[in-house]
């Protein structure tokens, strides 16, 4: 097996290299990555969080979305080529952004395997979109377990996850159907409430695409009775 600094500088390069040909996922572009983060943004409408981790932003046009959500984001990736679109992006959109109340965002390099969680946290929101299959593809399953329970420690009591994954459609082998719920199922087995879970569908580029929605909850503490 890889040790670890060898698998931490295959994520670097692969990622940054990625992100150096510009919008290669058309992140930035597709109208159907555009209905999917205006979905996503509407699960989370209907309450204010204080403190949000996202991890895997990319170029951060979902961060954009949270902002308006947030008092704070923290969005982190492990490429330092996409944290400068990134941070270009916030750039040309920080006016609309203040007009609109958002609050802070904070774009950082950061390989989530070697961030710690619970030393920033609690969280009242984590977001987990079109990243964690990518975690399975560059660390141990085990690794990616202990990740799942460390972001459930630093999550806030009546906080929640959203993680959202592409499932059906596309040909990739990181993108299988049951390899995908296991990751959803990982997170109802570290002790998440699943809140909600939908399939979205659409056609990107011709083709037919399903992404599996999950929202989860950390269990609220009753507050006591006096």
């Amino acid at each position: 097996m890889e040790d670890q600094h060898v698998r931490d500088e295959k994520a670097v390069t692969f990622f940054d290299g990625i992100w150096k040909q510009g919008d290669y996922w058309q992140l930035e572009s597709s109208p159907f990555e555009h209905a999917k983060y205006a979905r996503q943004a509407e699960l989370l409408a209907d309450r204010r969080y204080a403190r949000v981790l996202e991890i895997g932003c990319g170029a951060g046009v979902f961060t954009q979305q949270l902002a308006p959500l947030a008092d704070r984001v923290l969005a982190l990736d492990v490429s330092p080529a996409a944290i400068d679109r990134a941070v270009a992006v916030a750039k040309a959109a920080e006016l609309s952004r203040v007009q609109q109340q958002g609050g802070t965002i904070e774009f950082r390099v950061a390989n989530v395997m070697r961030f710690d969680p619970q030393a920033e946290g609690p969280w009242d929101l984590i977001v987990l979109s079109e990243t964690i299959y990518y975690l399975g593809w560059l660390n141990s399953f085990f690794d990616v377990c202990w990740l799942a329970h460390r972001l459930f420690e630093s999550t806030a009591h009546g906080g929640q996850l959203l993680m959202t994954n592409t499932c059906g459609g596309s040909t990739g082998y990181l993108l299988l159907p049951w390899i995908i719920r296991t990751y959803r199922d990982l997170m109802l087995n570290v002790q998440y409430d699943l809140e909600h879970e939908e399939c979205f569908q659409g056609n990107k580029e011709g083709v037919s695409l399903e992404v599996l929605i999950s929202l989860f909850r950390k269990e609220q503490i009753a507050e006591v009775q006096e």
